[in-house]
């Protein structure tokens, strides 16, 4: 059971996501086919029980099909937006996350789809220089994957975002 609660002033979300990045590209995703304006790193709510490593690898496999290496946490972020028209306040952890060399995945270039329960998702390895110009959420992705060097330890982000 996904850990989201929709109540009365807005919707909590717990998620975790993979910063995947190889050859100076990251890899990120939108849902749909008919020009969803913005991207997300990959992951996925997390479920009661189960520890964050946990949610991230059963997503990655669910939505990939690999195994993924994690290597370390990144950021911890309480996101505040708004979506869809409600307000949203989201726990999020962002780990850094290896796939294997030998994964499709590693081997795709330009937009390529992946189904998980129904839902396309269209996936693409972005150039880490155009990620500024990106309609990623949340937004503060932007610049931290921009950087030059991702966090040694992980750091904790309030970030308020505006609506997607």
């Amino acid at each position: 059971m996904p850990l989201t609660f929709e109540l009365k002033k807005g919707r909590f979300n717990f998620r975790v996501a993979a910063v995947i990045i190889r050859e100076g590209q990251v890899l990120a995703g939108r849902y749909g086919t008919d020009g969803n304006h913005y991207w997300s790193l990959p992951g996925g709510r997390g479920e009661l029980l189960e520890s964050t490593r946990e949610t991230l690898v059963r997503e990655i496999r669910e939505e990939m099909g690999v195994d993924a290496k994690m290597d370390r946490l990144l950021w911890t972020v309480e996101n505040f937006c708004r979506f869809q028209g409600r307000q949203v306040h989201e726990l999020a952890f962002y780990y850094l996350v290896h796939l294997p060399e030998s994964s499709p995945i590693c081997q795709k270039e330009g937009p390529f789809p992946v189904e998980e329960e129904g839902e396309i998702m269209m996936f693409q390895w972005i150039p880490l220089q155009e990620v500024k110009q990106l309609p990623l959420f949340p937004s503060f992705l932007r610049q931290r994957l921009a950087e030059e060097d991702l966090p040694v330890t992980p750091q904790h982000v309030v970030h308020t975002d505006e609506e997607h």
